[in-house]
């Protein structure tokens, strides 16, 4: 299994992003969520600049709550934005050139049927749309109705995280995860609810609850997954530990020690960030 990877993923669209208010919303969502969320930022619309400044604001308000950044379908906007993976469609970039142009980022495929499982080359998949969704008014709508577990089923045969999307609930969450989904990903479920944050809520609600211990970072409340190390710490808060000084419950870290310190409930961590000058 991924380290760390977030089960509930809130997935944009250009639709939601005309919205207005990306950020805030996202914001909210995080706040709710914590390392549970990843938010993935997809349009058709957007060119290079545009979506690379706003991957750069929902990468502001995610990293405080160790929620990931996922960037669809340009590798050279994830990298520069700091982002923790890319999700390539079916005809996107194959995960090798996607790690060439952005090393050490995950890569999560999108399948949509039994062939594009098999040729699926990337490291999670994203298996849908399971039920009806008015993003997918197509004529396998009468059959997603009902759902059709049965793709996740194949999709977890291969020993790949499985992310369930279309038509998602916090009521079929636990269908799919019975069908062996690891996590759900929702568009208008999330975006479109009057309060963000709260459907959030109810979708971690009825995922899994990997083990977290609280911690201040700061100075504000936050939760870190249990036994992880500083240096992780520092990785899902999307900090570069050449960037940062650690304080842990009063004491510097050195830089060489972050790897063998970990991180307890009720730690004390302050970070303070230095830039270079010439």
């Amino acid at each position: 299994m991924i380290a760390g990877l977030p089960r509930l993923h809130a997935v944009t669209d250009d639709r939601v992003i005309a919205q207005g208010g990306l950020a805030p919303r996202a914001a909210a969502m995080a706040g709710a969520a914590g390392p549970a969320l990843a938010v993935h930022l997809r349009s058709r619309a957007l060119e290079g600049g545009a979506m690379l400044a706003l991957a750069r604001e929902l990468s502001r308000v995610l990293a405080p709550h160790g929620s990931w950044l996922v960037i669809n379908g340009r590798a050279d906007v994830a990298r520069a934005a700091g982002a923790r993976a890319v999700a390539s469609g079916r005809n996107g970039l194959s995960a090798a050139d996607i790690r060439r142009a952005a090393p050490g980022l995950l890569v999560m495929r999108s399948v949509h049927d039994e062939a594009e499982i098999r040729r699926a080359d990337g490291d999670a998949l994203i298996a849908g749309a399971i039920y009806e969704t008015a993003s997918h008014p197509d004529a396998q709508a009468g059959r997603r109705a009902n759902g059709q577990t049965d793709l996740i089923k194949t999709a977890a045969a291969t020993g790949r995280p499985v992310i369930a999307i279309g038509g998602m609930t916090p009521e079929r969450v636990p269908e799919v995860l019975g069908a062996g989904a690891f996590g759900v990903a929702a568009i208008r479920a999330l975006w479109d609810a009057p309060d963000t944050g709260a459907a959030a809520r109810a979708f971690t609600g009825a995922l899994p609850q990997d083990e977290t211990v609280a911690v201040m970072i700061n100075g504000a409340a936050r939760r870190a997954r249990s036994g992880i190390s500083l240096a992780g710490l520092l990785g899902d808060l999307g900090l570069d530990a050449r960037a940062v000084v650690v304080e842990h419950n009063r004491r510097i870290v050195r830089r060489d020690a972050l790897d063998a310190a970990s991180v307890s409930e009720g730690d004390a961590i302050e970070l303070v960030h230095f830039v270079g000058g010439g």
